[in-house]
């Protein structure tokens, strides 16, 4: 009778650990078909876990600013990359290229940052692409004044 209890007790804690893992791992909030740069001045760069976020001040067309809000990875797997909790310093202009959010709020999934002398940083933590192979493919389409994978692809851009 004890080996049943013991049994059930395992499998319950499986099942609740497998289901927290499978909900913090899903990217569901975030539109990963659409691929969005946006330049602004970090106001905030928080190295922590489970997740690092990126807070960057946009300007606005009327002059105003918008303060986007960009998950990244966590900082073990971004020190693997060579990014520490120093690499965005408030003040300092930044392009992210994110993954909107879904409901249309000021914030993403980061694929990449480019800071002002052109170096980039794959900081995606899988909610938008972040490969070489995307960052490649952006800098050709940041050169040629693309704001969107969209954008980009209707231009025949490759």
């Amino acid at each position: 009778m004890r080996t049943i209890y013991k049994s059930l007790a395992i499998a319950l804690v499986t099942t609740l650990a497998a289901m927290k893992a499978h909900a913090h791992h899903s990217f569901a909030m975030f539109d990963r078909n659409t691929e969005v740069v946006k330049t602004g001045t970090v106001q905030r760069w928080a190295f922590n876990n489970p997740h690092s976020w990126l807070y960057v001040n946009v300007p606005n067309e009327d002059g105003t600013q918008t303060l986007w809000s960009f998950e990244s990875a966590s900082p073990t797997q971004l020190i693997g990359r060579g990014i520490t909790g120093k690499s965005f310093e408030p003040g300092a202009t930044v392009t992210v290229m994110f993954c909107p959010l879904r409901d249309g709020r000021a914030g993403g999934g980061i694929g990449w940052v480019m800071l002002a002398d052109g170096r980039y940083f794959a900081t995606a933590d899988g909610g938008c692409n972040g490969s070489d192979e995307n960052i490649a493919r952006w800098k050709g389409w940041v050169k040629l004044g693309h704001k969107s994978n969209k954008d980009a692809q209707a231009a025949g851009a490759n």
